[in-house]
């Protein structure tokens, strides 16, 4: 008999919203941001924080001129950016541009537009095929920019689920996700969603999450990188 799917406590996540929300003080949703740029925001906060990604995607608009440029780097120039005690740097710097170039290679563009113009599930599943995407990312987009009925959960999260009680030992970010989605309205999941993603940054990764330290990427001695906005900067000041 197939082991039946992880469940979880429609009692204990309702309080547990009430407790995050109450947390935030005030729903403030994000800015609207153009759906490639969330899909970098989104790689970035996965089992981090919303600051540290935004913090991380500002450094990479002021490094590179585009999500073209940024497409084209090398990983370790992308860790330069973003800095190398960033966690799991180097592997999220992979997924950057994995992700990228696979919307690129799809869209002969770095752009989701055609995205926008078509029905929840097809976008969902766009998202969820793009390669080195987590379900996290593609959720979080989808949610965002897309206004789908999705709930971002990455393994931080579903370990601090597990701890309040929301859901059961065994269960998987899909899991959680699939469930919150069920229980909630879907006009209530992107006020829960920012409550939750608030509480969850100021708290730390339960010890079953926490992943070894990666090794770093060896350095590459190579010529510092000049972008073009910066050249600008450097002509102006002349």
């Amino acid at each position: 008999m197939a082991k039946k799917n992880p469940t979880g406590n429609a009692t204990k996540l309702n309080a547990f919203l009430k407790k995050a929300k109450a947390a935030a003080k005030a729903f403030e949703a994000p800015d609207p941001r153009d759906p490639a740029h969330q899909l970098v925001i989104a790689l970035l906060q996965f089992n981090h924080t919303r600051k540290a990604a935004e913090d991380a995607h500002a450094a990479l608009l002021d490094a590179f001129v585009d999500l073209h440029e940024l497409r084209v780097s090398h990983p370790h120039e992308i860790v330069e950016v973003i800095g190398d005690d960033y966690p799991d740097a180097y592997e999220r710097a992979i997924r950057l541009r994995e992700a990228v170039n696979a919307v690129y290679a799809r869209e002969h563009d770095v752009t989701l537009k055609t995205v926008a113009t078509k029905g929840k599930r097809e976008q969902r599943s766009y998202l969820d095929t793009l390669p080195a995407t987590p379900p996290y990312a593609a959720a979080n987009v989808a949610l965002l920019s897309f206004g789908a009925h999705a709930f971002p959960v990455d393994d931080k999260l579903c370990a601090l689920l597990i701890v309040e009680g929301v859901m059961e030992e065994d269960a998987r970010p899909s899991d959680c996700e699939s469930f919150i989605t069920k229980t909630l309205k879907a006009g209530d999941a992107l006020e829960a969603h920012v409550a939750v993603q608030a509480w969850a940054d100021k708290r730390k990764a339960p010890a079953a999450v926490k992943k070894p330290a990666a090794k770093k990427a060896p350095a590459k001695k190579t010529a510092k990188k000049t972008t073009k906005k910066k050249a600008a900067r450097t002509a102006k000041k002349k």
